[in-house]
Formats: C-alpha cells, sequence, structure tokens
C-alpha cells in the first residue's frame, strides 16, 4: 500500500509498506492492505513501518498530534512536524532540550512563549525516549 507522511516542513516518507503501526488516540493501530476506510487521530508517538513483510520494522518516524486517513491502498499521515529516527542526532537534540529548558526557566508564570517551549521540550523528549 502507499504510505505518506506529510507535515508542514516537509513530506517525511513517500514509498510503499506492507504494514503500518500507528500511535492512535485510542491505542496503537495496525493497518495492512485492504483495511477498512477511516480516519483517526494520532497522539504524539512512533510511525512503524514494515517496508516488506509485518513482523518486521524497517523504518521508525516521530510525528507529532495529527491525523491519519486509511483506505484500501493507502495510508496519508498529516501531522505537525515528523522525524525519521535514523537521522536523529542524540547530542544535539540533548543541546536544543537543554537550551529550551533554560528558557522556559527564565520565563515568567505568565509568559505566553510558555506553551511553545513546552511543546518544543516534550517534541525533544519523544525524539530521545525511542530505543530503537
Amino acid at each position: 500500500m502507499d504510505l505518506q507522511v506529510v507535515c508542514p516542513e516537509s513530506g517525511e516518507f513517500d514509498g510503499q509498506a506492507a504494514y503500518v503501526a500507528l500511535p492512535a488516540t485510542t491505542g496503537e493501530m495496525g493497518v495492512l492492505p485492504r483495511h477498512a476506510s477511516e480516519i483517526c487521530t494520532l497522539r504524539p508517538g512512533y510511525v512503524r513501518i514494515s517496508e516488506q513483510r509485518m513482523g518486521t520494522t524497517d523504518r521508525v518516524i516521530a510525528v507529532d498530534e495529527g491525523y491519519a486517513e486509511i483506505t484500501a491502498d493507502r495510508v496519508i499521515i498529516l501531522t505537525e512536524r515528523a522525524q525519521d529516527m535514523a537521522r536523529v542526532d542524540r547530542a544535539e537534540v540533548n543541546d536544543r532540550l537543554s537550551g529550551l529548558q533554560n528558557r522556559l526557566e527564565a520565563c515568567a508564570p505568565d509568559d505566553a512563549r510558555r506553551a511553545y517551549l513546552l511543546s518544543e521540550i516534550a517534541w525533544c523528549k519523544l525524539l530521545l525516549a525511542y530505543k530503537g
């Protein structure tokens, strides 16, 4: 089946998949070809992609909140951001996380930037939590 992972900044994945596991808000959801059509909401987590056959994981992509549109032969994931875990530089993410936490500590409790900083910190922690 066709799989696309799309975010405003880029298309993180566009290719074929034999199986996809999605971090749906109702729990992890597996999708095989000829799946019933549906739209589901996604929570921040990891999309696991099996390119050749179910039971293997060829790629893992971290995603933020979003939606997945599933049809019999296609899955389209729309998310605010996505990152192929094979391309994550953990040292760089750790440095970014440290800087964000310092900026958050310097913010007043009513500072409007807190929400942005908290969102960025959560994203960095998601990238670092993957143990693949």
